[in-house]
């Protein structure tokens, strides 16, 4: 006991260093992290072989050989999360012993690369993208871990795809709610301050260098309640999501008590204006609670950017999904009733676009497709190799497609201890594991 108490307070230490080092009185200052980011060797398997998920990793050194010449082993993993970056190129993470576990394939999920940052930086919950973790390119990504007691917030950030991350402080700026860059140079963070009920104080930062920099675009915590200015997002609701098409056009969703908002900004982030379209229709007015998602883009086309945002209608203790779908950076917007709610135990997940006329659901463990902004739904058969991992893994945790044809997902057991990785190239047709 005094060994363990003994190594705990060492580590606790080492990481209060590694925190010290980092704060700096300027914005933001970059130190290079000590420790290597990959282990020398296998991690510690968390999962049993048959139920857990198995990856094979390739030491980075033999990454970009042919598939003979790598130097490859397995482990069996706990995932909570994955984003697809291109058909061949994705991230995966999980927490395992207050590690973050990141992993990255640019092979189709044939083989993985260990590119997690030092273990010195701890984690409690697991990281969510667009709120904790964002890779722009293979390259270039950023992960938050908010501040721990006394410790500020900080900020990891990769140019190289993992093979070695820098530790930035973050300082005043309270709790990071939403991540969004646009490049690999161009960024925001939104925080939250001071929390009463219903209300939270928030700032905007803004890089355009590579986080070598960040400048505060926008607050309301220096008003006071009553004269906070009509051009910045007032303290009432908390930020759902932050999405930016460019350097000048975004999105950010906020929850109220019972409702939801939508606000967009047309010059960077400094001056936002709630919508007038979206969350007044009369398609909700029957609903008792309506909750946004967060904005998702769905593709750049200078003028015309696509963005989806998913919305849950929920009434007599029932939920519904609808969505809200814009192909002109939200100067119009077209809100969307989906049929089929499903059972969320079962096989079911909220409709996924990848684009206007390219999406995707579950309901009950069935997958189909629209290609009318979620209007009408074509069912696939049911894949029985998917249909034989749902009776192990029947909570659908993501469903993300970065084509036509290829799509991932991730299920999970209902005491959410073990999960899955699905793949399909066929358009969910069929689908098979990673």
């Amino acid at each position: 006991m005094r060994s363990s108490r003994f190594i705990f307070w060492l580590s606790m230490l080492a990481m209060m260093a590694v925190m010290l080092a980092a704060c700096t009185s300027e914005p933001i200052k970059q130190q290079q992290q000590q420790q290597p980011s990959t282990p020398e060797g296998p991690p510690e398997s968390v999962e049993d072989e048959e139920e857990g998920q198995t990856i094979t990793l390739v030491t980075p050194d033999t990454a970009m050989k042919a598939p003979e010449e790598k130097s490859k082993y397995q482990i069996h993993t706990r995932l909570t999360d994955f984003h697809l970056l291109s058909e061949s190129t994705g991230i995966a993470w999980g927490i395992t012993n207050t590690e973050l576990r990141l992993y990255q394939t640019k092979d189709h999920g044939e083989t993985w690369v260990d590119i997690s940052p030092s273990s010195n930086v701890q984690f409690i919950d697991k990281l969510e993208y667009g709120k904790d973790i964002v890779f722009a390119d293979k390259d270039h990504g950023w992960i938050i871990r908010n501040k721990q007691g006394s410790a500020e917030t900080i900020l990891l950030n990769t140019t190289n795809g993992g093979d070695s991350w820098k530790l930035s402080s973050l300082p005043k700026t309270g709790v990071v709610t939403a991540l969004s860059f646009v490049s690999s140079q161009q960024g925001w963070i939104m925080a939250k301050g001071d929390i009463s009920r219903g209300s939270e104080e928030k700032s905007l930062f803004h890089t355009s260098n590579n986080g070598g920099l960040w400048d505060e675009v926008m607050q309301n915590t220096e008003y006071s309640t009553s004269r906070v200015p009509g051009s910045v997002i007032p303290r009432t609701g908390s930020v759902i999501g932050l999405t930016f098409t460019d350097s000048l056009v975004g999105f950010a969703t906020i929850r109220e008590m019972q409702s939801s908002k939508l606000y967009i900004t047309r010059d960077g982030g400094q001056k936002w204006k709630s919508s007038g379209q979206v969350f007044k229709s009369k398609l909700l007015d029957p609903c008792g609670s309506v909750y946004a998602g967060a904005p998702k883009l769905l593709g750049r086309g200078g003028s015309d950017s696509e963005v989806y945002i998913p919305v849950t209608c929920v009434k007599d203790n029932q939920a519904s999904y609808m969505g809200y779908f814009t192909g002109d950076t939200g100067k119009s917007w077209n809100l969307v009733s989906f049929p089929m709610t499903g059972d969320a135990g079962k096989g079911t997940i909220q409709p996924v676009f990848r684009r206007l006329h390219d999406g995707w659901r579950m309901v009950n463990g069935i997958v189909y497709h629209s290609n009318d902004l979620g209007k009408t739904w074509k069912p696939f058969p049911r894949s029985k190799l998917l249909a034989d991992n749902l009776a192990k893994y029947p909570n659908v945790v993501k469903l993300q497609f970065t084509s036509s044809d290829v799509g991932w997902m991730l299920i999970e057991t209902t005491d959410k201890k073990r999960s899955r990785l699905m793949k399909s190239s066929d358009g969910g047709e069929t689908w098979q594991g990673l």
